[in-house]
Order: structure tokens, then C-alpha cells, then sequence
């Protein structure tokens, strides 16, 4: 992986009274990514950790990294701790991985293959991410078909229009 920057700063609540924790850069940082804001990382924290994220901005002049509580919990990091980030292009332009469910429709369905590649990759991930979270196959494939089912349909509106 690329290393595009390194720094020691804090990890911050997102929002006071809120459980998201983020780590801050500024868009003078993030102007020499590859392709700026929307460069997809890899956040490394004191070393360890292998966080797939995006770029969201938190402030004006700020971008920010979300860090989960579950990777709050195993980095045993805190609040307003101080620490070393490295972060790194992710070498998968989609930042998550595609699940077996989906590649598998993808790979028997052309229409659903269609629609896949039309879709942007935000969407993408959207489907990547609600398709692991559901642990019974027969649901993640019924939901898939579901969601794909849908996106064909604004598909072909907007090509109407």
C-alpha cells in the first residue's frame, strides 16, 4: 500500500454526546491525494489496525476518518488520546470487500451484472455492507435480488428522462 500521510493528532468525538470517533486531517493534507477528497484509506492507528474508510468532512477545512467502536475497543484506544496515524491509499478502489452472495449473483444474472456496473460505488458499498450484515444466505440472496430489483428500476427511469 502507498503511504500518503503520517502525523501524530488526537482522536476526537465526532460530535459531542455522540459515540463516533474520528481522526481529523486537513484538506491541505488531503489535496495531494490521489484523487483528493474522494480517495478511499486505509487508517493505521499507533501501528496497528487496518481501518477501510472514506473521507467525510467534519469541519470547514477538515476531513475526518470514522473509527468504529469495535476498532475503538480492539486498538484500546480512548477519547482525546494522542496518536499516530498513517494512512494509505486503499489498493481496493471499492474500500469493502464484495461479498460471496453477490459476486456469485453477479456472475449467473447479466441484468443484475448490468445494473452492478452502472451502479457508483458508494452504492456499491451500500449492498456490500447490508448483504454481510445479514448472517441467513437465503435472506442476504432475497435482499440482494431486492435491492437490485430496485436500483433496475431507477436505472431505467433516469434513462428515460
Amino acid at each position: 500500500m502507498k503511504l500518503l500521510h503520517s502525523e501524530t493528532t488526537f482522536i476526537d468525538r465526532m460530535f459531542p454526546n455522540m459515540p463516533h470517533h474520528v481522526v481529523c486531517i486537513s484538506n491541505e493534507v488531503v489535496a495531494n491525494f490521489p484523487k483528493k477528497h474522494r480517495t478511499r484509506v486505509v487508517l493505521r492507528i499507533n501501528g496497528q489496525g487496518h481501518i477501510q474508510c472514506g473521507l467525510n468532512t467534519h469541519s470547514p477545512g477538515i476531513r475526518c476518518m470514522m473509527v468504529s467502536k469495535a476498532h475503538m475497543k480492539d486498538l484500546d484506544l480512548m477519547a482525546g488520546e494522542k496518536v499516530h496515524i498513517q494512512v494509505f491509499e486503499d489498493p481496493n478502489p471499492l474500500g469493502v470487500e464484495v461479498p460471496e452472495v453477490l459476486e456469485a449473483l453477479i456472475a449467473q444474472d447479466p441484468i443484475i451484472a448490468q445494473v452492478w456496473e452502472r451502479l457508483t460505488d458508494g452504492r456499491k458499498r451500500t449492498i456490500c455492507h447490508s448483504t454481510k450484515r445479514i448472517k441467513n444466505v437465503d435472506l442476504q440472496v432475497e435482499r440482494a435480488i431486492a435491492f437490485f430489483e430496485e436500483e433496475r428500476e431507477k436505472q431505467s427511469v433516469r434513462k428515460r428522462k
